[in-house]
């Protein structure tokens, strides 16, 4: 047993501390992790749920390594992961353990990624010593799919023994390989018949024998199936019938017996699995489960795990496969409160799958009737909050008008009302009462979930100043010269249209359509190219989740849907979209001022657009500025900007310069060795070279290398950064922040990045651009959506943290959660909006994370809502809005999106932050010597309690 764990010397092992990290939220990070260990030590599991961007993985790595240093039988922590981020955990482990590791006997502390069960089986039955301490394994690691072809061919092996199948027997190793589906080099028929006819266990040394350049180190059919193979829990009939069937030489039926035969297979290994995953007997002192959201169904699979008595969505049960398989569990979540109170419920519930012997106080049934208990007041709490909401709904804007009927100030009323609310009219005090009551329902839950959820928010503030960590720019703020306040303006060219949608919506809520959604006024207001797809009544954007929910429109609506179609301006006319075009604008600016930008949208058409018109206005903006800047005819400034770049060729007088400055940064860096700083000799040489970077940062006018390429070199952007410091910071990343095996995945990625403009244009096959071949994409614009393959998105972000291409990235959600793009860009756009909340918060949280190059300039993460004034698009704004103000006080809000309630909820009275924070709970954890807690109170006012 490795609970309870001391902690005392913790101080002397980690040190979570460092240049790109705070020391109050190195400080917060060392205290979670403390707190994480004390309760483990008397209570099942912890859910920790910090905001994104928080670090909860370094606190999760910090966790699992004191708990499998503490392991006194040497058994591995278990970390659970989605796909997606399967990759990721193993190279944060890498730099956690660089970095942050202090004591020398810790730093032998192995992990290993893990893809499958048959994996992990394998390594649990290798001795303890050879063991990784941590394993990484997939969410989907337990599925019956991912059993190999050698667990296979052993299922073939025990079908067959003891029938008599005469010549088909030796035949048998010939078809093999397609029985087995395997594209491996593994397939060779003779080493087929030596293994059917040698017991299991002796494989691994026979392949090996056979195969001298491919080593298995792990045997191939693990302890735990061939308990299984060996005992009577397996229908193996069917799958004998098969293979008697097959031929005993090729025949003009044999794909189709071999089809047959592979369908008994998998029929054998479904009734098979359960039985396996039941005598598996391996002990874990800890369960780390990323992404624990995915609990909150305990019929799901990856819930199912855990517990026994949950009913399961499907035949092939795998129920209760890991219950009592660990000590102690612990869960990640950024979203606990997009769930549901009573699918929060489920998650904390799957820690009665733990070893409950190891727990010295505390039983299961004292876990039924503690849980029971919370949900009870979590029931009170959620009734009371739906209780507020109701009541607020009643407000109205006159119930909240300035001195003479101004403009609306809700922060200001509020603040007034809730200092002397008797005086306000009797409806107005109902609403306070109801407010009152879920604020004393809201504490007197925060305290039990306490215990089981640890949640911090971030700082408002940017580390060590009192600059704001984020500023929000909203309507036509995007705009560079706004006029006014408010959403972006349809212009004239563009007003037929969208008069049009909103006579279509309004049928649509007016007739209470099927309780739709009029997409087709979404796709308008993104971009003249969505709406042409969201008309055909086709999901087009990446979210699955909302395109379940789009609208299917009825004749009367189709008809005006025909009549907008006609009335869009001509093609060629796209770029002027009233939302598209200021963001351009905007995108270009950024960029002329040396920043970094990323671009978030639903819809896969409006990406592609964004791509094309930022490309055609960056191309133009380009020769434009060099023109000016370089006094040049523009018909001449195209070759004297390439003519410049070339310089850096050989003998090209630049080059000289720029290899002897990059030498000299280099030499800091005794990290790197000859054959990386020959890579970053290329990358930066490679990159400075093209027209972007020669328009924007040299003088071709100027002769001398050396004071041309320093005069570049000193040249800032908007964040006050010059490019040298860029560069010098990147050389500093890679050398000493970054695992060798992550240093050459960036240099790898920025060595696979085309700088050139035109034809040197890199399109991979796998790229989405591929579709766009007659439009000439700008290098350092790229597109990542669903259609991009994960390891392309990969490189592409890696690549944006550093100080080259891409410079802007258009994304979809795939790039929404499990990534980073914060070491170089502040600045964010959601051009298209989302109905929930933590949507947008996920998005931005992709640049507003610890670390991120905001902290280091002292300047705010950007952060763009735009949206087009009157529309459907300023619908959507002012309820996504208003429903980040309840986020974290109705729990698990059912996020509706149909035109009746939304047209409703948009003419809602916003709740005032001090509201907000007043109902929000506080589970954070905070240490005696911090003081009092201050509070904020109903008014807004901080209050010591």
């Amino acid at each position: 047993m490795t609970w309870p764990v001391d902690t005392a010397d913790l101080g002397a092992r980690l040190d979570l501390r460092n240049d790109r990290v705070s020391d109050s939220d190195a400080l917060r990070q060392h205290r979670t992790i403390v707190e994480i260990l004390r309760r483990l030590g008397h209570q099942p599991g912890i859910v920790l749920a910090d905001e994104v961007g928080m670090g909860k993985t370094f606190v999760a790595l910090g966790v699992a390594m004191i708990a499998a240093l503490a392991d006194r039988g040497k058994r591995p922590v278990v970390i659970m992961v989605p796909s997606s981020l399967h990759e990721k955990w193993p190279r944060d482990f890498a730099v956690f353990k660089e970095r942050v590791i202090k004591r020398a006997g810790d730093t032998s502390l192995r992990a290993e990624p893990v893809a499958s069960a048959l994996d992990f089986f394998r390594l649990i039955d290798s001795e303890a010593k050879s063991r990784p301490r941590i394993i990484f394994l997939k969410h989907g690691a337990f599925h019956v799919q991912n059993i190999d072809q050698w667990v296979r061919l052993a299922l073939i092996k025990r079908a067959i023994s003891g029938m008599h199948l005469g010549e088909k027997r030796s035949a048998l190793p010939r078809f093999a390989a397609g029985l087995l589906r395997t594209k491996s080099s593994y397939n060779d028929p003779e080493l087929f018949a030596k293994l059917l006819r040698i017991p299991n266990r002796d494989w691994r040394h026979v392949i090996n024998d056979h195969y001298k350049d491919r080593q298995l180190t792990e045997t191939p059919v693990p302890e735990a199936i061939q308990k299984v193979l060996d005992s009577s829990d397996i229908d193996v009939a069917g799958l004998r019938d098969c293979l008697r069937d097959l031929p005993a030489r090729e025949s003009v039926s044999i794909d189709e017996r071999l089809e047959r035969a592979r369908h008994a297979i998998n029929d054998a290994l479904r009734t098979m699995w359960p039985s396996t995953l039941a005598k598996v007997r391996f002990r874990s002192p800890l369960l780390i489960l990323d992404e624990a959201h995915h609990l909150k169904n305990p019929a799901t699979r990856l819930a199912s795990l855990f517990v026994t008595d949950d009913a399961r969505e499907d035949a092939g049960t795998i129920t209760g496969a890991l219950e009592g398989s660990f000590e102690r569990m612990m869960f990640l979540t950024a979203t606990p409160f997009q769930l549901g109170h009573h699918e929060l419920l489920n998650v904390i519930g799957r820690f009665r799958g733990v070893a409950w012997k190891t727990l010295s106080q505390g039983t299961k049934q004292e876990f039924e009737t503690e849980l029971a208990s919370l949900g009870t007041t979590l029931d009170r709490a959620q009734h009371r909050a739906a209780e507020l909401d109701k009541r607020w709904s009643s407000l109205r804007p006159e119930d909240v008008a300035g001195p003479n009927d101004g403009e609306p100030s809700v922060e200001d009323w509020w603040r007034d009302t809730a200092s002397n609310p008797s005086t306000r009219p009797e409806r107005i005090q109902i609403v306070m009462r109801a407010f009152e009551q879920a604020r004393n329902a809201m504490k007197e839950a925060e305290a039990p979930l306490r215990k089981w959820v640890i949640r911090h928010v971030r700082d408002p503030v940017l580390p060590n100043t009192s600059v704001p960590r984020r500023s929000r720019q909203v309507g036509r703020a995007i705009s560079l010269s706004p006029d006014g306040s408010g959403g972006l303006p349809v212009g004239d060219e563009a007003l037929l249209p969208f008069l049009l949608a909103a006579r279509a919506q309004a049928i649509v809520v007016r007739e209470g359509l099927r309780a739709g959604r009029a997409t087709f006024a979404e796709g308008l207001a993104s971009s003249y190219e969505a709406f042409l797809e969201t008309r055909r009544g086709e999901p087009v954007h990446e979210d699955e989740e909302e395109a379940a929910k789009t609208f299917a429109s009825d004749k009367f609506v189709s008809r005006y849907v025909e009549k907008l179609a006609a009335a869009l301006p001509d093609e060629a006319a796209y770029a002027q979209h009233p939302k598209i075009a200021p963001l351009v604008t905007r995108v270009l600016d950024l960029w002329r001022h040396r920043e970094k930008v990323v671009v978030f949208c639903h819809y896969r058409e409006t990406g592609r657009a964004i791509v094309r018109h930022l490309s055609a206005a960056m191309e133009k903006q380009l020769w434009s500025d060099a023109a000016q800047k370089f006094e040049l005819k523009y018909a001449d400034v195209r070759k004297a900007v390439i003519d410049f770049g070339a310089r850096f060729d050989t003998d090209g007088g630049m080059r000289q310069p720029l290899d002897d400055e990059l030498t000299r940064r280099l030499a800091l860096y005794a990290e790197l060795n000859d054959e990386e700083r020959e890579q970053v000799h290329d990358v930066v040489r490679r990159f400075v070279r093209t027209p972007l970077f020669v328009a924007r940062y040299f003088d071709i006018r100027a002769r001398s290398g050396k004071e041309t390429l320093q005069v570049a070199f000193d040249t800032r952007d908007l964040s006050g950064v010059a490019l040298g410091e860029k560069i010098d910071g990147f050389l500093k990343f890679i050398a000493r922040r970054c695992s060798p095996r992550e240093r050459h995945d960036y240099l790898d990625a920025l060595v696979r990045m085309q700088p050139g403009i035109r034809g040197e244009t890199q399109r991979d096959i796998d790229d989405d651009l591929s579709q766009m071949k007659s439009i000439n994409v700008m290098p350092n614009i790229r597109l990542a959506n669903g259609l991009v393959k994960q390891e392309t998105r990969q490189r592409l972000m890696l690549a944006f943290n550093t100080p080259f291409f891409p410079e802007v990235l258009v994304a979809s959600s795939v790039l929404a959660e499990g990534v980073d793009l914060h070491l170089s860009c502040r600045h964010v756009i959601h051009h298209d909006l989302s109905w929930n909340p933590s949507t947008l918060e996920q998005r931005t949280g992709r640049v507003d994370r610890i670390g991120a190059i905001a902290e280091t300039v002292a300047k705010p993460i950007e952060v763009f809502l735009p949206y087009v004034g009157g529309t459907q698009d300023e619908k959507q704004f002012r309820v996504v809005m208003d429903r980040e103000r309840w986020f974290q006080v109705l729990m698990g809000a059912d996020y509706r999106t149909d035109e009746s309630f939304t047209e409703k909820a948009a003419e809602r009275i916003p709740l005032p932050m001090a509201a907000a924070k007043a109902l929000a709970f506080d589970l954070s954890v905070r240490s005696a010597c911090d003081g009092p807690k201050h509070e904020e109170s109903p008014t807004g006012a901080k209050q010591a309690t």
